[in-house]
């Protein structure tokens, strides 16, 4: 089995987990920073249209329909999609990133904005879909991407890109099934987004409020 697949069978078999602990609020970085950071951020552009990829169970895209945003989503795991569905009225479908790079989904027309919140976790897949989504996007259209930190990893001296052992650690031992997920220096992230065909490409960091370290990194783009 390749790190890709691993990565969705593990979803899929913590998928209930996950449900339940975004429900709670169990994540703490989440509560006190990153969700509000790429709320205000996609908001600020004012889009009458989004499109939310790796939307999971929905939180992300209730906080943009509450808005009066326009919400469509897409998510490989079917039970997060039953979920993101009971949350919010739109076209939420459940697909792959390599089933929207080729079209083959439901999700027509052009969107003001994307955003995929810490959903790009693989390599080729992550690859294949930023390549495709300037044609999702209409004219001036932004694309949002929330991750983890790259400079995370430079206290571990693991400063390259590549793949790295991950786990569910710090939410809870029903938690099961830890995959691989394939990281990417800052620079690797600027360089893939530019040949992806996105420019003018703008990074905020959300710090934790009381130790003022940066939690994520939030990537703002238009196409070229």
């Amino acid at each position: 089995m390749n790190k890709e697949q691993e990565i969705i069978e593990s979803w899929q078999a913590n998928a209930g987990n996950w449900i339940k602990i975004i429900e709670t609020e169990g994540i703490q970085s989440r509560k006190i920073a990153t969700n509000k950071a790429i709320v205000d951020m996609v908001s600020a552009y004012q889009p009458a249209s989004v499109l939310d990829i790796g939307c999971g169970e929905g939180w992300l895209a209730k906080e943009l329909a509450d808005r009066g945003i326009n919400v469509s989503g897409a998510d490989i795991i079917p039970a997060l999609i039953e979920k993101a569905k009971e949350k919010v009225k739109g076209n939420f479908v459940v697909a792959s990133y390599e089933e929207i790079a080729e079209h083959s989904t439901s999700l027509q027309g052009k969107f003001d904005a994307i955003v995929i919140n810490f959903a790009l976790i693989g390599k080729e897949s992550t690859e294949i879909l930023l390549k495709a989504l300037p044609a999702y996007l209409s004219p001036g259209g932004r694309l949002f991407i929330q991750t983890l930190h790259p400079h995370s990893r430079k206290p571990m001296e693991d400063y390259e890109s590549g793949w790295k052992t991950g786990s569910w650690d710090g939410l809870g031992e029903q938690f099961t099934q830890p995959y691989q997920w394939y990281f990417r220096t800052l620079e690797d992230w600027l360089q893939l987004l530019n040949i992806s065909g996105f420019e003018k490409i703008h990074f905020t960091e959300p710090l934790h409020p009381q130790t003022r370290q940066p939690l994520s990194v939030i990537f703002a783009c238009k196409t070229k």
